[in-house]
């Protein structure tokens, strides 16, 4: 039985269980024809099986069990209350010899029933055939601390399963084991904080074993299986903080296939979007996610199972809904985003990874902000967006070889546009470094309103444009780069806010100015002159990584539509000026037009008086 340190994950405790119920199988057929009572061949049965385990484990495990029932004409068992226990005196003694396995299991079972035990030939020719195994509702504890000195195996030290199941069987062979609503315990004690991971409604099934000379060498098998799959049911997880709740309806792992498979996954805040600020008590941003499935593919097993570690080739995500909200007007503290930038989260997971690809099929995005001033919201959306990422990994080796993680990105514009985005991070920059580059296709501007009229108080009348091309290198403290705008017919409404008035107000003469003297129609203008659009843009540092990209395209837009940093200076002088001397018109009117009511009044106060007058006259 393999309770040695080159088999040391969870599947090899489930073979071991088998070794023992193989015995059950072989050594009650011998006891019950020799001796032909349960009253004589049981207790040496339980003997031989104690023994079995103590042996072959180096007295690291014992096994205890109220009862089992054997039919020798069906060939069908059931053992109840079985128990698998490790010595924890053995295992420190291990550990002081350096020949500790990385994983300790406890493992209880009220239930376990093996059908078609071939008996008569595991006891004849010592060949053991069982066709089926089923453990229900077992509980199962794993308790992990790696060693550095199981890092390096010594040939010829450890002894495989079958070495120690040849003395009983020239070979084990099992057609499926199901184990059906496992619950799962697992103990992470390989880092300074213990961590406990706790898994419900988990079934296990395993295909196909096999254990004897050869099968310990075929390519084909994982831990002597042809395969092993296992299926989580309706997974819940909060965040540490209370805000998150994570819920995938079902977890696929499959050794065969050698991937994982999530379906129907969510990651959603537990409070509406007022409350969960309320709880936060910090501005920024609120993610909604949720995906219809998600595999992983390729993935090197050895590695996953010994050393936690994330190996694999693709990992496929299909129509994800991305929602991301943040509102400017939350007077709550602002959090740095500085070292918060998706390529610097992903250094932060605990789980190390390497994949090679990752793929994006049909996602939808939705930005939304919220904004201080005018206190409503802009909106940006990406929809039917596909696209890839390349060496997407937190592994020290792994960016030593390449630093660069890759994005190429298309998707639609509003729903209206094409657009095309190149993203270029490198992993190992401490500022964040990154590049992202890409090309806008032709659309009708006015639907730029849904951004710019919220956020920067203008409404788009008119605008053709034709295409929008961008590459700026950024990082969690600047952006700078070019912009390239060609647009036809722009004629924009400039607005503000007014205390008591829900909707922005128009400025109409300095609109009137701006268009005709400021904003320039057409890109390249009639005279065929191009205007590009430098980029130059320090990052606050409680802009969040989407907005920072938005905005800076926005500081490029202003150059390319002649609205730049010096005659935004002046603009603003003109606008001051313009607008208190249409303050000072106002007034003048609205003084104009109450001095001429009161003169009406005076005239008609006259005319009163004279016609009473008249009428006193009269009588």
């Amino acid at each position: 039985m393999p309770f040695n340190k080159t088999t040391r994950t969870w599947p090899v405790i489930l073979l071991s269980v088998v070794v023992i119920v193989g015995v059950i199988g072989a050594s009650g057929y011998y006891f019950y024809t020799k001796y032909l009572s349960d009253i004589h061949w049981k207790p040496i049965l339980q003997q031989q099986l104690k023994e079995l385990v103590i042996k072959s484990s180096d007295s690291l495990y014992h096994i205890e069990y109220s009862d089992f029932d054997l039919n020798t004409a069906s060939g069908n068992a059931t053992l109840y209350d079985f128990r698998l226990v490790p010595d924890t005196n053995v295992y420190n003694k291990l550990v002081t010899l350096k020949k500790a396995p990385d994983n300790l299991f406890i493992l209880s079972v009220k239930k376990l029933s093996i059908k078609n035990i071939g008996a008569r030939k595991a006891y004849k020719e010592k060949i053991l055939d069982i066709d089926n195994i089923v453990i229900d509702n077992p509980a199962l504890t794993i308790i992990n601390k790696r060693y550095d000195f199981n890092d390096t195996v010594k040939v010829g030290k450890s002894k495989t399963p079958y070495q120690l199941l040849k003395k009983v069987f020239k070979q084990l062979r099992i057609d499926s084991i199901s184990l059906n609503d496992i619950s799962l315990n697992y103990i992470n004690k390989s880092n300074p904080v213990t961590k406990h991971t706790a898994l419900k409604h988990l079934d296990i099934d395993i295909s196909d074993i096999v254990i004897d000379s050869l099968s310990g060498k075929d390519p084909s098998r994982f831990y002597y299986t042809k395969g092993i799959d296992v299926t989580v049911h309706d997974y819940h997880i909060y965040t540490p903080d209370g805000l998150y709740k994570a819920d995938v309806k079902k977890i696929f792992f499959s050794t065969g296939q050698r991937k994982i498979i999530l379906d129907k996954v969510s990651f959603l805040p537990r409070y509406n979007r007022t409350d969960f600020y309320k709880q936060s008590g910090v501005a920024g941003d609120i993610f909604s996610l949720k995906f219809k499935h998600i595999a992983i593919n390729n993935i090197d097993l050895q590695r996953f199972l010994r050393d936690q570690k994330l190996y694999a080739g693709t990992m496929d995500i299909t129509n994800p809904d991305v929602d991301i909200y943040t509102n400017n007007a939350f007077k709550g503290k602002k959090n740095t985003k500085i070292g918060k930038d998706p390529q610097q989260a992903l250094q932060k997971i605990a789980l190390d990874m390497k994949l090679k690809r990752l793929n994006i099929k049909n996602a939808n995005i939705d930005y939304s902000e919220t904004d201080a001033t005018t206190g409503a919201t802009g909106q940006i959306v990406f929809t039917h967006t596909n696209g890839y990422i390349l060496n997407v990994t937190n592994e020290a080796a792994a960016k030593r070889l390449n630093p660069y993680m890759i994005a190429r990105i298309n998707t639609t514009f509003m729903d209206a546009a094409p657009l095309q985005v190149n993203f270029k991070f490198n992993l190992t920059a401490k500022d964040g470094a990154f590049n992202y580059s890409g090309e806008l296709g032709a659309f009708d501007g006015k639907i730029l309103d849904k951004l710019v009229k919220p956020l920067a108080m203008v409404h788009v009348v008119s605008a053709d444009v034709d295409k929008l091309i961008f590459n700026v290198d950024a990082s969690n403290y600047s952006g700078k780069g070019s912009l390239e705008f060609y647009y036809k017919n722009l004629n924009i409404q400039l607005l503000k806010k007014v205390n008591g008035k829900t909707e922005l107000q128009k400025q109409g003469l300095i609109s009137m100015l701006a268009n005709n003297l400021i904003i320039e129609s057409n890109n390249p203008d009639k005279k065929g002159v191009f205007r590009p659009g430098p980029i130059d843009l320090q990052r606050d540092p409680s802009t969040s990584f989407f907005s920072f990209l938005y905005k800076g395209l926005l500081d490029g837009l202003k150059p390319s539509v002649g609205y730049d940093k010096k005659t935004e200076g002046k603009v603003t002088n003109a606008i001051v000026k313009v607008s208190n001397l249409v303050d000072k018109f106002n007034t003048f009117k609205e003084n104009r037009k109450q001095r001429r009511e009161e003169r009406k009044k005076e005239r008609q106060a006259k005319k009163d008086s004279i016609k009473q007058s008249k009428l006193i006259k009269e009588n």
